[in-house]
């Protein structure tokens, strides 16, 4: 053995390098990379190594982008790709893209360029950052000197990257060695492999440390903290939970739109490692996110798939969640039964499990139903067990939407004194920890206690309050309660016309969302109020 040559693994580092407009294709690069090494890398005696800013960590007194070009400098490939953004100044460049084209072209490196498609709309009105990619393309296609691709979206970037590493590993002539290195030689991978996994575990646990510091600030009420500490934790490191935990941060301070695209790149990241519990957690959560926003046959559609995924992996814990889920969808769908049955099934479980925080949510929804049945004292015991569970557990948000929920209990009752006295410390938490969903649910609930009182002003200023947080929530059912409500006003202020025009503006969003049920109910009051007689069945509407 001594005679024998000493095998040297050939590791290739390849850099990526893009604006910040390209999230989806950075995060998809090293698992492309580890995928390649999989099926064909490691066969050939080669290590795929990717390298981004992202694993470039701060250096004292150093501008970032030297540090940055230190690492590019050290690879074989370098990867590129633009879309919309050419990216910000850094001191000596336009862009830290052109820094790092320039720097590669002048050390003779492999460049591979990698357009993205460019909607119509903004092609026909390039801004300043779109005009300086498109000269750039234009220059690289006019010249043929560099290889370059065009594709549709991260998906379509996946199989044409990946099916040009594999050509180009192709064209990599294999480490040879004789049967009696083999041993050597899966030394060498498995030393190599276990120092390339130090140091991802390295980059993991920075990536966590700040993730669960963004976690604790958002509990504390500092969600600006809490986003960009989310964003710094990503950059460094696509661990799932950490995605997912800022897309329910995100969900919380209603930027629904924003936590859509985290969940959604949670359910591509589960897809592709095949892992079916990060599939069910995305699609739960996505769940959760239409059903706030009021697009319940969405909701309905991924709570049954979470549950399928969860019911697969014998997961009681998530079985038990997802009968929650499609529980308080069903209730306020109006279908009383199946809603009924789905938070039994809940409960049970949950008290098997021992579970108190989901016992907690799954009796309040159980108090909601039996709310909107008239059941006053099953529903006051439900809420009550949820309260005390909830503040046992000193957990903010669902002590804030108990005391909501206890506080239309009372509204049902007439004991306006206590109805107040629950609202408003409701909406005091509401305010403290930002959580916007439910102060606009407040609001709309002290506009219903004011309007009962006699104090129309007073109500018409919590609705107003009401309807600009669902606008900016983007809650379509939380806009029609409150222009259903603007209505009642209206009719008790004698604005005849006003009242039939918000009762209009409510039943057809409330048609939009398919909850029939209210949709029935502001249809009777518009003919109630065509025939200008007051049905005393109809009121104002308790969210």
């Amino acid at each position: 053995m001594s005679d024998v040559p000493k095998i040297i693994l050939e590791v290739k580092r390849i850099f990526i390098a893009s604006p910040n407009d390209l999230d989806q294709e950075r995060r998809l690069f090293p698992e492309i990379l580890e995928k390649v090494n999989r099926i064909k890398a490691k066969t050939m005696g080669i290590l795929l190594e990717p390298v981004g800013w992202e694993d470039t960590l701060p250096g004292s007194g150093r501008r970032p982008q030297e540090m940055i070009n230190e690492d590019l400098k050290t690879c074989d490939l370098i990867v590129m790709l633009l879309w919309k953004r050419w990216g910000t100044p850094t001191g000596e460049y336009s862009s830290g893209f052109e820094e790092e084209y320039e720097l590669a072209s002048m050390e003779g490196k492999e460049i591979w360029l990698y357009f993205r498609s460019i909607p119509d709309y903004m092609l026909a009105d390039a801004g300043p950052q779109l005009q300086k990619v498109l000269k750039f393309r234009d220059k690289i296609e006019k010249e043929k000197k560099i290889f370059y691709k065009r594709y549709e979206d991260e998906h379509g970037w996946k199989e044409l990257f990946m099916d040009n590493l594999c050509r180009w590993l192709d064209k990599l002539p294999p480490v040879t060695f004789e049967l009696e290195q083999v041993g050597e030689y899966k030394t060498k991978i498995e030393e190599l492999e276990k120092e390339l996994e130090k140091k991802e575990d390295e980059k993991l646990k920075i990536a966590l440390d700040i993730a669960k510091y963004a976690k604790k600030s958002a509990d504390s009420g500092q969600f600006s903290i809490s986003e960009e500490q989310y964003a710094k934790a990503i950059a460094i490191s696509q661990e799932p939970w950490i995605i997912n935990e800022y897309g329910i941060l995100l969900m919380r301070v209603g930027m629904f739109k924003k936590a859509e695209e985290k969940f959604k790149e949670l359910l591509q990241i589960g897809d592709f490692r095949n892992d079916k519990s990060i599939v069910g957690t995305a699609y739960g959560n996505l769940g959760i996110l239409y059903n706030n926003i009021g697009k319940y046959r969405n909701g309905v559609e991924m709570y049954k798939k979470a549950l399928d995924i969860a019911k697969e992996l014998g997961n009681k814990e998530s079985i038990a969640i997802q009968y929650n889920n499609l529980g308080d969808v069903f209730l306020t769908l109006g279908k009383i039964k199946l809603a009924e049955d789905n938070f039994k099934k809940s409960i049970s479980l949950q008290m098997e499990l021992g579970n108190k925080k989901g016992m907690a949510k799954a009796y309040g929804n159980l108090g909601n139903l039996y709310l909107q049945q008239g059941c006053l004292e099953e529903a006051e015991g439900m809420f009550e067990k949820s309260l005390n569970i909830s503040q046992a557990l000193d957990r903010k948000e669902s002590i804030s939407i108990q005391l909501n929920n206890l506080g239309c209990l009372y509204l049902k009752r007439k004991d306006f004194k206590e109805a107040g006295n629950m609202l408003f410390k409701s909406l005091e938490i509401s305010k403290k920890y930002g959580y916007k969903f439910l102060m606009a649910r407040n609001y709309d609930n002290l506009g219903n206690l004011f309007g009962h009182i006699g104090d129309l002003k007073k109500a018409e200023k919590m609705f107003n309050l009401s309807l600009t947080m669902y606008k900016e929530l983007g809650s379509r059912d939380g806009l029609a309660n409150v222009y259903g409500n603007f209505g009642y006003l209206y009719w008790d202020l004698g604005n005849i016309s006003l009242a039939l025009e918000m009762f209009k503006k409510s039943l057809e969003l409330f048609k939009d969302v398919g909850n029939k049920r209210m949709f029935q109910h502001i249809k009777s009051s518009i003919k109630a109020l065509k025939r200008k007689k007051r049905n005393s069945s109809n009121g104002l509407i308790i969210s």
